[in-house]
């Protein structure tokens, strides 16, 4: 059955009519319903999420939503959240019909008024989330929702805690709106100011800053946001010209903070400098460019031509490269040289250097090299062996999506290793891990079933 047919199977519900879809993405699907509780109606949104594999990323967005209400101003109302199998079911109050990109394309660009009450808006709501220490890292016109009195950003799946992780190296999907640092595993509050500057660029042209709504190559885009400049700043009025040119510098450092951003609705005025700078415009695109961004020392390109050399058998290159990386702590290269360190690949084979290379990665929030971490424990290999330590990094590494160390986790439990023997638990784990695809998994469900028809 197709996914989409699957999210509208999870969404009838007893207490739901007049169910409508209005947005999808990959694992997620969004519609509108009219609740029905005791008598009374209420019109909401309901977020389908059919990937849930990732545990701990949906509890923190559940605690996250709910520390949000307090500010009933600036965000829909977090209601609740179902499981219905293997998905979750988030209600929210209904705000409004049309995301910034779709009332701009039917209505046409915001007036100078309004894009002053967007910018008020997004301040006020990236300030409460900042305050906490999140970043939303999706803002862009299609997470803007047009309400009757305000503008809202949703989509806070995404949101991750601001500091240099795992979380913040990785960059998944369409990367229209992505400021540059991120390509060095970066995203600070200030990668949030970057891409509202984007977006309040489209709200008030109707175009992408750097034209890339027709670029779907991701290296493509991500190079554009690197090193292109913004297209025809001329057609926008001075001081929105030099706010845009403000909040989407370069460099995180020079861009404003939201109390400069706060004092710009008041005076829009801006540092000198940024008044004075004056770039060459720049749009073209190499014929390579991920060679190009990898040339320009940018951690994830390198990382990305890493893997290519590592697949196509030139270990040594990759080494080199992972090398590098590593070397400036990125959590998916130390893990790669781990890989490397343990299996002997084009360097000494040595369990103590793999261990140090996925500790370092691992205490970063990387699940891969926890779960490598993990495998040495379990077997001895380069410490003592120790279940109990293994136990916790399969558990910390599954809890993040990781369907092996699901699985193992299943075993663990099942037999009692280095846990409390729990065969519900087991069950849970082997039934999340097939669920997703791995195979070992299924086998582990086919080979218990099998028992107890013994």
């Amino acid at each position: 059955m197709p996914q989409s047919d699957t999210a509208k199977n999870l969404i009838e519900q007893s207490d739901l009519s007049h169910v409508k879809l209005v947005g999808e993405s990959p694992s997620i699907w969004t519609f509108q319903a009219i609740q029905t509780i005791e008598g009374y109606q209420k019109k909401q949104l309901i977020r389908v999420n059919t990937d849930i594999r990732n545990h701990f990323a949906v509890q923190r967005e559940k605690d996250l939503l709910h520390y949000l209400n307090q500010f009933e101003d600036d965000f829909p109302r977090f209601n609740e959240i179902r499981k219905q199998g293997f998905a979750y079911l988030s209600f929210f109050d209904y705000v409004g019909k049309k995301s910034l990109k779709q009332k701009v394309k039917k209505s046409g660009t915001l007036s100078l008024k309004k894009a002053k009450q967007l910018l008020s808006n997004l301040i006020a709501t990236l300030e409460h989330a900042h305050n906490v220490g999140f970043v939303h890292t999706q803002l862009s016109p299609e997470n803007i929702i047009v309400g009757k009195s305000r503008f809202y950003l949703v989509g806070w799946n995404n949101a991750i805690p601001s500091l240099s992780s795992f979380e913040s190296e990785l960059l998944l999907g369409d990367q229209q709106y992505c400021p540059p640092e991120r390509l060095n595993g970066e995203y600070s509050d200030a990668g949030d100011i970057y891409n509202l500057g984007c977006t309040l660029y489209f709200a008030l042209t109707g175009k992408h800053i750097y034209r890339l709504n027709k670029v779907e190559h991701l290296f493509d885009q991500l190079y554009a946001h690197a090193f292109h400049t913004p297209r025809k700043l001329h057609s926008l009025p001075i001081f929105w010209r030099q706010l845009i040119v403000w909040m989407t510098q370069k460099d995180p450092q020079k861009r404003p903070g939201l109390a400069e951003l706060k004092q710009w609705v008041l005076d829009e005025s801006v540092p000198k400098s940024i008044r004075e700078q004056s770039f060459k415009p720049n749009k073209k695109f190499p014929k390579d460019c991920l060679t190009a961004l990898a040339d320009s020392h940018f951690l994830y390109a390198l990382f990305k031509k890493a893997s290519l050399y590592e697949s196509s058998g030139d270990s040594e290159r990759a080494f080199n490269l992972y090398e590098s990386c590593a070397f400036r702590e990125y959590t998916r290269a130390e893990n790669n040289l781990g890989l490397m360190y343990e299996k002997g690949t084009v360097i000494h084979q040595s369990y103590l250097k793999a261990m140090n290379m996925y500790h370092h990665a691992f205490k970063k929030g990387n699940p891969f090299a926890a779960y490598n971490l993990a495998r040495l424990f379990e077997n001895g290999l380069g410490a003592e062996q120790n279940l109990v330590q293994a136990f916790k990094l399969y558990q910390f590494s599954a809890k993040r999506g990781h369907l092996a160390a699901q699985n193992k986790l299943g075993e663990l439990y099942r037999e009692g290793r280095g846990v409390e023997k729990d065969v519900v638990q087991a069950r849970f784990w082997f039934g999340m891990a097939a669920h997703y695809g791995n195979p070992v998994a299924r086998l582990n469900i086919k080979k218990s079933l099998a028992s107890s028809h013994g």
